[in-house]
């Protein structure tokens, strides 16, 4: 299956991440190291893993993802998390509408912008597997990644990694508002829907690597071994430097762009 597969964040305070995400939102955790943890489903399943890592800084803010996408099953899902961020004081905004698939927007203590979107009309990328093993009631939990929102220093440079390598589909583009500067272009993964959806935009400021390093990374799949092959192959023709990632079930790409975001691009075996 092609699709997102994982988002990894920084967070200044893991503690705190996973009292939200876990013991609020409800999301299965394993701790990869005292400094890194992730979540997702009940198998922690590709396409619903969101990856942690705390950063020593106390004003530590993600630079280049805007907003991490979580689907929950039903519009009965949104509201049911609402109530939910009621009981624990969580501010969120009003249910809204991206292309006719509800969703609303809350933040966590880094001040990253989360959105929980109802998967009720999604077509594409399934969900994954709920627990009984959570706060949150099976029916309505978050199962699934989608979609990831990113701002980027050359937009061009990004849509041509994205599109000429990696072969996404630039499908559509939308505005935020109506005294918006400029469109966010929609990059379809495999079957696409939410769950194989990366909204780019260009950044209004410059952005720089974070003194710690590169961080934020957007993973996503492929199950088409001649696909990925391409890519690589692309990669070595244009001279773009990448990492080769092997595990006993994936194979991925990783490139960092100048100002710290990773894309990786995993070969499901």
């Amino acid at each position: 299956m092609s699709g997102l597969r994982s988002v990894t964040l920084g967070t200044n305070d893991l503690s705190k991440t996973k009292e939200l995400f876990n013991h609020i939102i409800g999301l299965q955790h394993s701790t990869k190291n005292e400094h890194a943890i992730r979540f997702g489903d009940a198998n922690l399943s590709p396409g619903t893993r969101v990856h942690f890592v705390e950063v020593p800084e106390e004003d530590y803010k993600n630079p280049h993802i805007d907003s991490v996408g979580l689907r929950t099953p039903s519009d009965s899902g949104l509201v049911e998390y609402q109530t939910i961020f009621d009981k624990f004081n969580i501010s969120y905004s009003s249910i809204t509408e991206l292309n006719g698939l509800k969703h609303f927007t809350f933040k966590d203590h880094n001040q990253q912008k989360f959105d929980i979107y109802s998967n009720e009309l999604n077509t594409g990328i399934g969900l994954g597997m709920p627990t009984f093993d959570s706060p949150v009631n099976p029916l309505h939990q978050v199962q699934g990644l989608g979609p990831v929102i990113i701002k980027v220093n050359e937009l061009s440079v990004t849509t041509s990694i994205l599109t000429q390598v990696f072969q996404l589909d630039l499908f559509a583009e939308y505005l935020t508002h109506e005294d918006a500067q400029q469109p966010i272009q929609v990059f379809r993964i495999g079957e696409g829907g939410l769950g194989g959806e990366i909204h780019l935009f260009e950044s209004d400021e410059d952005i720089q690597m974070n003194t710690h390093g590169p961080i934020e990374q957007v993973e996503f799949s492929t199950s088409d071994t001649q696909l990925y092959l391409q890519a690589k192959n692309r990669l070595d023709e244009i001279g773009v430097p990448y990492q080769t990632l092997e595990q006993d079930t994936s194979e991925s790409l990783r490139i960092t762009e100048n100002s710290g975001i990773s894309f990786i691009y995993t070969l499901e075996k």
